[in-house]
């Protein structure tokens, strides 16, 4: 990866989430309920295992990670390359009247803190806006102290990707799958109908850098955490297909049913899943 080419990925970056800030929390599957409770017993979790003193949020953006771990740890940062993400961060923290977060303006890969610093560092939808992964990593092990945490989540997988990119368009599937072919395959258009026609093709295509790239393989991501010296990586396929209406129309249980039973069929079963979530341990 050239300079040249992180520069371009990143300024694509601040205009595109510059764009989505007003919309972020209306558009993004963060904010479901069903995602948020999943979210905060992971974080609470994390809390606990790691004695919950600083936790620091890699692309925080509006502060998703932040509202629900400021209970949890005795400080917990922010970092982020958009200026207007951090803003909208800023009000949201203090209109819940968080009063230990620091938010700072910083790219994931050159960060302004000591070694060993933190417990925990998360990542949640946002390592595949990056050009490359390497130097997030490395420099997220640097950070975290010895047993601390490296969480991410909802980023895309590799294999659900190319299930899709595989379908039909020609109005031969269900009109569900059709959704999520679209949601997929013209997922610039998707974006383009939230924002308008402020964000070009070439900006969105290079923002979503590694989710046009075609999204993460186990293989791969493992061997980039163990390069970076971690010593143990959980990797998880998440989120299967409709999960969180089977969550909304019958019922939780319903759902982690039917999530074991896929699971028990893994590695055939994981393009069904359409996320990935890592936990690494230094």
């Amino acid at each position: 990866m050239t300079d040249n080419k992180k520069v371009c990925v990143l300024e694509a970056n601040i205009r595109y989430h510059s764009k989505l800030v007003e919309t972020y929390d209306q558009t993004q599957p963060h904010f479901r309920p069903e995602n948020v409770i999943q979210v905060r017993t992971r974080i609470e979790k994390f809390a606990k295992t790691t004695g919950g003193k600083r936790l620091l949020d890699l692309g925080c953006g509006t502060g998703f990670i932040l509202s629900l771990a400021h209970l949890c740890f005795e400080k917990v940062y922010g970092v982020d390359i958009a200026r207007e993400m951090l803003v909208k961060a800023a009000s949201k923290l203090r209109e819940q009247k968080v009063n230990n977060a620091i938010l700072l303006r910083a790219s994931s890969d050159v960060l302004p803190f000591p070694e060993s610093y933190f417990d925990v560092a998360s990542a949640y939808g946002f390592l595949h806006h990056l050009p490359s992964l390497l130097p997030t990593f490395r420099e997220v092990y640097h950070v975290l102290k010895d047993g601390g945490i490296f969480y991410t989540d909802l980023d895309p997988n590799y294999y659900f990707w190319d299930s899709m990119n595989s379908l039909p368009s020609d109005g031969s599937i269900s009109e569900l799958l059709e959704i999520e072919r679209k949601s997929v395959c013209d997922m610039i258009k998707e974006v383009q109908s939230i924002v308008g026609n402020d964000l070009d093709n070439d900006t969105i295509k290079t923002a979503e850098y590694l989710k046009t790239k075609g999204g993460f393989k186990e293989k791969v991501v493992k061997k980039l955490l163990y390069k970076a010296g971690f010593k143990d990586v959980h990797y998880e396929y998440t989120w299967y297909w409709q999960q969180g209406r089977v969550i909304r129309d019958l019922s939780l249980d319903a759902a982690i049913y039917f999530e074991n039973h896929l699971r028990s069929a893994l590695p055939t079963t994981r393009h069904f899943f359409k996320y990935i979530r890592i936990e690494a341990v230094k």
